[in-house]
């Protein structure tokens, strides 16, 4: 979110600059997951949820290509601080999601979760995290996965990231959205 309303201080031209600079515009800010509910054929059971995210900087618009834009994750290694996915062969994927790691804390905490939108932007009033920790790390996954547990509905909340946004469960994806 911008901190002021950028489009009354630039012009046209120069907001169009701004915007091819920083790779601004479409939905590419935040990213959204839903757990994953069927069996993994050929795949042994997994230690922990298995979820389908949004690839990291894509627009959140042009999600097409599984594999790419949209990745199964089916793990965390604590050992290399590393998410496993699940990709088809011949793709080439994108990066998960540096906040894998928090949604991964949740789906696991959580198995009612089913599905989980962060977005950065600020909703007033929600409990956020003391410390503002760095995005995609394991001390900001536990703080919020932390905050979750104290909602008293942990299946549909929204609690806030100090410095960086929201994330908000939910049944799915529509069901966040529309609320």
């Amino acid at each position: 979110p911008n901190p002021f309303p950028i489009d009354d201080v630039l012009s046209p031209r120069d907001l169009r600059h701004v915007k091819l600079l920083y790779g601004l515009g479409g939905l590419s800010y935040g990213n959204l997951s839903t757990r994953y509910r069927g069996g993994l054929r050929g795949v042994p059971d997994p230690d922990g949820p298995v979820f389908w995210m949004s690839a990291s900087g894509g627009d959140k618009s042009e999600l097409r290509e599984v594999g790419r834009d949209i990745l199964l994750v089916r793990g965390y290694d604590p050992t290399d601080d590393t998410m496993v996915l699940s990709v088809p062969t011949g793709i080439n994927p994108r990066r998960v999601s540096v906040d894998a790691i928090e949604h991964w804390l949740i789906y696991q905490a959580h198995p009612d979760v089913g599905a989980i939108v962060h977005v950065d932007a600020w909703v007033a009033g929600v409990a956020a995290t003391d410390v503002n920790y760095p995005c995609g790390s394991e001390e900001l996954a536990h703080s919020v996965s932390a905050l979750i547990d104290a909602e008293s509905d942990s299946a549909h909340a929204v609690v806030g990231l100090r410095n960086h946004g929201i994330t908000a469960t939910g049944s799915t994806l529509d069901e966040i959205l529309d609320r």
